[in-house]
């Protein structure tokens, strides 16, 4: 996406606007091993054929995706996302938990993992993590995401109304920009 967005003309304005939503609302924190999580979700045989896959996709982008570490309840993480929001910091924010989560094998769900992302970021989160302040705001949004249809991450609303579900790769992303009249022509 960030790719294709690039090739926008200068006067074109995009704003990304994060929303949380929960792939398994009912998951643990602190969190349980993530790779043992998937091999009973997805099963062994499809995890370990993927994981070579998605590494050497994310290497193309520059993310180095680990499997190691844990999978648990995210409602906190979206919570800290939407504290960070009010500051004017959602998307270091986001940057900060992505690589925490998918590169640096932490535990998003443990709130001192949480606390050090947002210190890492410039924000005193203790007393959001000590209380539950966005929590019904972070459940609506995702109950929203539900009755649109959404089931899984990650989830593009174009406009209000052209979606995309899943990575996709930069050509889809300029075929749908050229389709809405953003770009001249999709190459």
């Amino acid at each position: 996406m960030e790719e294709a967005l690039k090739k926008l003309p200068a006067e074109c304005k995009v704003t990304i606007e994060w929303k949380p939503f929960f792939l398994d609302p009912s998951a643990p924190s602190p969190g349980v091993n993530k790779l043992e999580h998937y091999h009973k979700k997805f099963g062994k045989g499809r995890v370990d054929s993927m994981v070579p896959y998605m590494k050497e996709q994310g290497a193309k982008v520059g993310i180095k995706f680990s499997y190691g570490g844990k999978v648990g309840n995210t409602l906190d993480s979206h919570r800290l996302v939407e504290f960070a929001k009010k500051k004017g910091k959602q998307d270091e924010c986001i940057e900060k938990l992505m690589s925490y989560y998918f590169e640096q094998e932490k535990d998003i769900s443990d709130k001192k993992v949480l606390a050090q992302a947002a210190n890492e970021i410039g924000i005193d989160a203790k007393e959001l993590l000590e209380g539950n302040e966005y929590d019904d705001a972070v459940k609506k949004e995702v109950e929203n995401a539900y009755r649109m249809g959404i089931s899984g991450v990650p989830a593009f609303i174009i406009n209000h109304s052209v979606s995309l579900s899943g990575a996709q790769e930069t050509e889809t992303w300029e075929e749908v920009l050229s389709e809405l009249g953003y770009l001249k022509e999709s190459k």
